[in-house]
């Protein structure tokens, strides 16, 4: 299969990199930057993916990128990620989550009508949920909290309207919390893992510094996210959107204790006024029996080895 990875420098694109190569995928990798930092993609595998500067907005490297790598999957993952950003700028946002998806999504139309277009979304488009809903499938009203969720359940719209129309053979992601190693520390868990691992060789006072921990998330690995996304390319239906998540759900004080076990060691814990959301959703849990069903994924790594795995990644 040939395929192409927008935000194939970022965090969960280096890590489907490896998922599609060790598959035997041959991979095209657009990112902004000539100069990307490899985090958890090695020099090896990196030299073995043909690499393509694009910005979303500027439909013509995307199209050009699109019409080099003759696709017959695309992997939608560049965006805007941080919803700290997007309260700060929600009409970046905006621009960036929507338009851009918009602009890849025509380049595929005219130049690779036939490839499988996976837009990657996220769950916070579902926002603050009647907990009698739970755990949350497809058919749940969005009703997003934030500019970033407002962005991604609208650039799911424009998919979709692609898809129907036979645009292009697009599906899109509902993609819960996943975290791993090589994940910014402006997410809640390596944020954790980051400071506890700074305590444990003695380069930080024995401080940990949080926002909200009541908040309750559905998590996955970064590494069965990727296996996921493989999978929807292959066995996916367009015109349809997935939950990817576990269909449990752990708090973020539990995150937190768990990390603490894992380096041994005690700590204080502060609440930083900076680190809260003006609006945070207190439960977000998934159901993913659309994407086993249709797929035969299912998630293969536990927790406790990620939190380990990112823990460490902090060590080094």
């Amino acid at each position: 299969m040939r395929a192409l990875v927008t935000g194939a420098d970022g965090f969960v694109g280096q890590w489907l990199i490896r998922e599609l190569l060790e598959a035997g995928d041959v991979v095209f990798g657009g990112a902004r930057s000539r100069r990307m930092a490899l985090h958890t993609l090695g020099e090896s595998e990196a030299a073995r993916v043909q690499w393509r500067q694009i910005e979303l907005s500027d439909a013509e490297s995307l199209t050009a990128a699109v019409r080099d790598a003759r696709p017959d999957a695309v992997y939608h993952l560049a965006g805007q990620s941080s919803v700290p950003a997007s309260i700060a700028d929600p009409a970046d946002t905006l621009e960036v989550n929507l338009m851009g998806t918009i602009r890849l999504l025509e380049a595929c139309r005219r130049e690779a009508p036939d490839a499988a277009v996976i837009v990657v979304g996220s769950a916070d488009a579902y926002g603050n949920v009647d907990p009698a809903l739970l755990p949350l499938r497809e058919s749940t009203p969005l009703r997003p909290l934030n500019p970033y969720a407002a962005s991604k359940a609208a650039a799911e719209v424009a998919t979709l309207q692609y898809a129907r129309c036979g645009w292009a053979r697009a599906l899109a992601t509902r993609s819960f919390n996943h975290t791993g190693p090589g994940q910014s520390d402006l997410f809640a868990a390596p944020a954790f893992a980051r400071q506890i691992a700074a305590i444990a060789r003695g380069e930080q006072k024995p401080v940990l510094c949080v926002g909200n921990l009541t908040a309750k998330r559905d998590f996955l690995d970064v590494r069965d996210v990727a296996a996921a996304y493989r999978a929807l390319a292959e066995r996916g239906a367009p015109c349809k959107v997935y939950n990817v998540c576990s269909g449990d759900s752990i708090s973020m004080r539990e995150i937190v204790d768990a990390l603490l076990d894992i380096a041994g060691v005690r700590v204080k814990i502060e609440e930083d006024p900076a680190r809260m959301r003006p609006s945070d959703t207190p439960l977000l849990v998934g159901d993913a029996t659309a994407l086993r069903r249709d797929t035969g994924w299912k998630p293969t790594i536990p927790l406790d080895r990620t939190l380990r795995d990112l823990y460490e990644s902090f060590l080094v």
